[in-house]
């Protein structure tokens, strides 16, 4: 399957309604789910000029346009950078300074649900663990389309529930 039929697979997914457009927030979250890990800042920017909701033929040109956000060795570099010890582990104190002090920065609650998932030996985090563990494998076969239609199905009567 081409990249472009993996990416309107997916845009359908959140399109439920065959409306042809997206709200802002499920065209960020549909792009995520795609594997584009932009930064809040960066996203903002490349963002700005779509329109709220975001057209389909939109949607598709933004992800023609080459990704240019972090990678998972990106990810391994800056870990490494404050591995002092060159041990290939990190205190879960220095991580929690990190999400709290640097890039997007974090809340307390945001950054203790990272932390609380992350797998911890004796209060240290291996550095190969955390990057699986922040970038989990994107599938390389189709993804269960009824599976993900039924949560859809049901995030949407949960909102229609909770206007009424």
């Amino acid at each position: 399957m081409s990249d472009e039929a993996k990416w309107v697979e997916i845009w359908d997914l959140f399109d439920s309604k065959k409306a042809g457009s997206i709200s802002k927030v499920d065209f960020l979250a549909c792009v995520r789910s795609l594997g584009r890990k932009y930064t809040e800042k960066d996203m903002n920017e490349k963002t700005a000029g779509l329109p709220d909701p975001v057209p389909k033929d939109q949607f598709l040109a933004f992800m023609r346009e080459p990704y240019t956000g972090p990678t998972t060795d990106d990810l391994r570099t800056a870990l490494n950078a404050f591995d002092g010890k060159d041990c290939g582990s990190l205190p879960i104190s220095q991580i929690n300074m990190m999400l709290k002090g640097m890039g997007d920065k974090l809340t307390d609650e945001e950054a203790q649900i990272i932390l609380d998932g992350l797998p911890q030996e004796g209060g240290q985090v291996n550095i190969e663990k955390m990057i699986e563990f922040l970038n989990p494998p994107l599938p390389s076969t189709t993804p269960n389309m009824e599976e993900l239609r039924k949560e859809i199905e049901m995030e949407e009567a949960a909102a229609l529930a909770a206007e009424n």
